[in-house]
């Protein structure tokens, strides 16, 4: 099947932006090609016989829910500055892919968008931040899985949530993370 919007066309950019801000302000129920099109000024003639869930996806092909990580050697302050960004607001991408998390349960191409948007990403970052940590026996590699799972949790509930959740003590979620990830802590 042909792609009709790509990001690397100045055009498409300007309908997938436009989607992406609609998404984040209307949500996915409320989104309507006559919307992005009217966002999208006279690029929105590029909608006129769009599927929107061919825009959706595509748009959602940019977004950047978690920062690029580069390991500083210290895991604690790694996952923390990982962490720390979502007690603050959320940002157009991620209230884009929270627009997105219901129909991504009943339409296969949103859930794979938001596996290539939110899913991959994370775990991503997850084995940049701990992959010497794994090499040097700091980690037991059996935990990474676990880690991811409760951190896609956080973040999933972070994402869900129209405001930031009460201030928590991120060096003390932090501490029982790094604690329950030692070879130390497997079952004998």
């Amino acid at each position: 099947m042909e792609r009709r919007f790509d990001w690397a066309s100045p055009s498409s950019r300007v309908v997938l932006s436009a989607a992406l801000d609609a998404l984040s302000e209307v949500g996915y129920e409320g989104l309507t090609l006559a919307e992005v099109r009217a966002r999208a000024g006279t690029a929105g003639a590029l909608v006129e016989e769009a599927d929107l869930v061919e825009v959706v996806v595509t748009a959602l092909e940019a977004v950047r829910v978690f920062p690029s990580a580069e390991p500083t050697g210290d895991l604690r302050a790694d996952l923390a500055a990982l962490v720390r960004p979502w007690l603050a607001r959320r940002g157009r991408d991620e209230r884009a892919v929270a627009a997105v998390l219901s129909a991504a349960e009943w339409e296969p191409r949103i859930k794979q968008a938001v596996v290539q948007a939110f899913d991959r990403p994370l775990a991503q970052v997850l084995g940049t931040l701990l992959a010497g940590a794994v090499a040097d026996g700091r980690v037991a590699a059996s935990r990474v899985h676990t880690l991811n799972w409760l951190l896609r949790g956080l973040a999933l509930d972070r994402l869900r949530a129209a405001n930031p959740r009460c201030p928590v003590d991120l060096d003390e979620l932090v501490d029982h993370l790094v604690t329950g990830l030692g070879p130390e802590h497997l079952p004998a």
